[in-house]
């Protein structure tokens, strides 16, 4: 007996190596709390968490006889919560025993070494009474009805063995699945557990029809990971929509797996062209943290009495020495381009009216006053409301009587809405200073626009206004001759008359005239000739105002540098940027990238340094639009930066004559 206990000892002790580090338990229950003088009964022994136990002594069982055992079972669980693995082990010995007298029997502790001292399980009593309480059973395992029948008890240890199996089967399944899961984890199978995905409502939109685009993270992993480059969204006027700073994420099932999402950038992007754009890649670095397996030396394959007698059992392979590490691993992550296939606007029953609004609107107009005088001044407001492209709407076309005396509009844009869709106003503000007393009406104004909803234009119409101009103080017929020689007056014939003196022809200022003239004709023919070489290249003449075009940019996002429009500011800076480099080298939208900016400008031989600010400037823009931060100062360097950059690009690129070159 002693000699079984001690094998038992030595299985508790491999079974307990798997447990980490977690709190050790050693108890002993029995099955019944009474049991007659004929029945069978049994104690057991749950050894759990005991890394380092050796060493189990059974109790001597006073007043009882061992009818079986030791039997042992075994049972081990993985957990994995908030990335935290739990495991533990636990080995169960049951005895099968029968009472020698009636009474109260009290089955002493049994013991085990652990760390260096002895632990002790509790006690068991147990009333025993004469004759049997279980029949049922008895009969169950025996069914001739004889208490010490052999055959019974073969039946009993028969039924343990394959409980024993069904455990065993049990724990490996467990373990196979156990390690399949921790696999999916591991290090090469990083490119399944974290990715960047672009995710698009549409990608067959018509020009100026809104896109939403979201770009989100994807992981199963315990990650830190930064941003390093946002799409820069060529050939597309966008709004960011504003979202949760830091991101929070949420769930999602991916193919079959899930997922914490988070939402890195989600904009409303309008083409600008058609034809296939691109959107590039957002890449994004860092580290993730994956789980390894350490491999371990099992202590008993070497031992012959041990790995034949028990390491049959497929809870005691290599894997059971073996344990799980955290590993932190740096990756690159980069979303996948996606193509979009922008169809042009159908020119079948294209309105006059039409300037390029695309989406679903309304229209109003209002006179700031219906009657002044010649020395006042009057508003009216054109306002366009509703969800599309407000910003790429042109101009309205409004009859204006000439009297009035109209000048360009003061445009102003507003988005009020970014759920889902960009909504807002658009306001056109034309200034009048009338000359001419009188009563004018200003017609309806037409307004058409592109509804993709439908597949069709639609026009809508605001009512006609009407306009009363009295004379003002300053007002006279001879300003008014002056201001408007469009009107009809009588002929003064006093002036036509001839003077008596000396002929014209011998006067200098006679010939004066004519040499004006033929000035002036020759700079018309010269200028004529200039717009017909733009004509036929419209390239050189994107050229040529590159530079004039940029600088008004820089002038609007110097004027809202002192506001606390920090999103305007810099898109103002960015389009700069990428507009110039586009009209100066020839680059369509629909191409323009920061690489082949970077091909382009190194074949006009460019220096390097020049590039490398190029690239830092366009990147500080991106990461400021998705990213708000700094104040003034911040704004103002990156003002100066651009604007010393464009000038530096300019002169570089006016000195070497590459786009005539390129042109011609």
């Amino acid at each position: 007996m002693i000699k079984k206990g001690f094998v038992w000892a030595l299985l508790m002790l491999v079974c307990s190596l798997p447990a980490i580090a977690q709190e050790m338990v050693f108890s002993a229950q029995a099955n019944v709390q009474k049991t007659g003088i004929k029945d069978q009964f049994q104690v057991t022994y749950v050894l759990t968490n005991a890394q380092g136990a050796s060493d189990f002594r059974p109790p001597t069982f006073p007043g009882c006889s061992i009818a079986g055992g030791p039997y042992q079972s075994n049972s081990s669980s993985t957990t994995i919560i908030n990335g935290q693995m739990k495991q533990s082990a636990s080995v169960n010995i049951t005895y099968v025993l029968v009472a020698n007298k009636t009474g109260v029997i009290t089955i002493p502790p049994a013991k085990v070494s652990y760390n260096g001292k002895d632990i002790t399980s509790n006690t068991v009593s147990i009333q025993v009474v004469p004759g049997s309480l279980a029949q049922q059973r008895q009969q169950r395992m025996n069914p001739y009805g004889e208490d010490d029948d052999p055959f019974a008890m073969r039946q009993f240890q028969q039924m343990l063995q394959q409980q024993m199996q069904q455990q065993r089967a049990r724990r490996q399944q467990a373990m196979q699945q156990q390690n399949s899961n921790l696999e999916e984890m591991s290090e090469k199978n990083i490119g399944k557990n974290i990715f960047i995905k672009v995710e698009v409502d549409k990608t067959n939109p018509y020009v100026g029809e809104q896109i939403t685009a979201s770009y989100k993270l994807y992981t199963r992993l315990a990650m830190s990971v930064n941003l390093t480059q946002l799409p820069s969204l060529n050939g597309f006027w966008s709004q960011d929509f504003q979202i949760p700073n830091p991101p929070k994420p949420r769930e999602e099932i991916v193919n079959g797996q899930r997922y914490q999402v988070f939402l890195l950038k989600k904009s409303a992007l309008f083409p600008q062209q058609d034809g296939t754009l691109e959107l590039d890649a957002a890449k994004a670095e860092g580290m993730v943290r994956v789980i390894q397996q350490v491999k371990g030396r099992n202590p008993f394959a070497d031992d012959q009495a041990f790995g034949s007698f028990f390491m049959d059992d497929p809870f005691f392979n290599d894997d059971m020495f073996s344990g799980y590490n955290y590993k932190d691993v740096a990756v690159k992550l980069s979303s996948q381009p996606v193509k979009i296939n922008v169809r042009p606007l159908p020119p079948a029953n294209q309105p006059p009216s039409f300037t390029g609004a695309v989406g679903n609107f309304t229209v109003k107009a209002t006179l700031d006053k219906n009657s002044l005088s010649t020395d006042d001044a009057a508003t009216l407001t054109f306002t366009v409301s509703g969800s599309g492209n407000l910003k790429l709407i042109g101009n309205p076309k409004i009859g204006f009587p000439a009297e009035l005396g109209v000048y360009d509009p003061q445009i102003t844009d507003t988005i009020t809405g970014r759920n889902p869709a960009i909504t807002g106003s658009k306001i056109f503000a034309y200034s009048m200073n009338p000359q001419t007393p009188g009563d004018y009406v200003i017609p309806s104004i037409p307004f058409s626009y592109y509804d993709p909803a439908s597949g069709s234009y639609k026009t809508i119409n605001t009512q006609p206004l009407s306009i009363h101009v009295t004379k003002g103080k300053h007002y006279t017929a001879a300003v008014a001759d002056k201001r408007l020689p469009g009107d009809i007056h009588d002929i003064d014939k006093n002036s036509l008359a001839l003077n008596s003196g000396a002929p014209l022809v011998s006067r200098t200022w006679y010939w004066m005239l004519y040499l004006l003239g033929f000035a002036g004709l020759i700079l018309m023919l010269v200028r004529r000739k200039r717009q017909d070489v733009y004509a036929g290249n419209q390239a050189l003449f994107r050229n040529k105002k590159a530079n004039k075009v940029a600088w008004k940019r820089l002038a609007t996002a110097r004027r809202l540098l002192p506001q606390q429009q920090h999103k305007e500011f810099y898109e103002e800076v960015s389009k700069a940027i990428w507009l110039y480099l586009s009209d100066k080298l020839v680059i369509p939208l629909s191409h323009l990238s920061k690489d082949n900016v970077a091909l382009e400008l190194e074949h006009k031989q460019v220096p390097v340094a020049q590039i490398d600010r190029v690239k830092r400037l366009v990147l500080e823009c991106e990461m400021a639009l998705y990213s708000p931060s700094g104040g003034q100062q911040q704004r103002q360097h990156t003002l100066d930066e651009a604007a010393g950059l464009i000038g530096e690009l300019e002169n570089v690129l006016k000195n070497k004559n590459n786009v005539l070159q390129h042109a011609g």
